[in-house]
């Protein structure tokens, strides 16, 4: 995706914790494996909370953040891991965790492109909190799939 303005980035990634709930809450419905079904259930609030998150910050950044403007193209597909899902088969507790670390791997690349490329102090403030804010997810993700294992 060409990104133009930091209001375009975070509403892709808002865009994309909404489909990764919703690939994940489909992927729920086909799950015969109660412990894959709470991991599943768990991952959907996960993103709805992530995706809520990312937006309230376009309602708590200055119209000037939000319309700062970058000069390169960001040329990962956040979207592939999503779109490469088999909705139709019985998810394995791996493949459900492959794909949320898979997930957060692109978000984490993203985000730290941004903090490069970021010209702006505050922007690059901005993408670092995201950064710093996706790599705690991703621990607490790992950690509460992990525990879901001990059950």
């Amino acid at each position: 995706m060409r990104f133009e303005q930091t209001s375009d980035v975070l509403n892709h990634v808002g865009l994309f914790h909404q489909q990764a709930g919703e690939v994940f809450r489909k992927l729920s419905e086909r799950a015969s494996n109660p412990r894959v079904r709470m991991l599943l259930d768990y991952i959907v609030r996960h993103e709805e909370s992530l995706a809520n998150s990312v937006f309230s910050y376009k309602t708590e950044c200055s119209p000037q953040l939000l319309s700062t403007w970058f000069k390169y193209t960001h040329d990962q597909d956040i979207f592939a891991p999503l779109t490469a899902v088999d909705l139709d088969r019985d998810p394995s507790f791996d493949d459900v965790l492959d794909l949320a670390v898979d997930n957060d791997a692109k978000l984490l690349e993203l985000y730290q492109e941004m903090v490069e490329r970021s010209t702006s102090p505050d922007v690059k403030e901005l993408f670092s909190s995201l950064l710093l804010k996706e790599m705690k997810e991703k621990q607490k993700l790992i950690r509460s799939a992990l525990g879901l294992l001990d059950i």
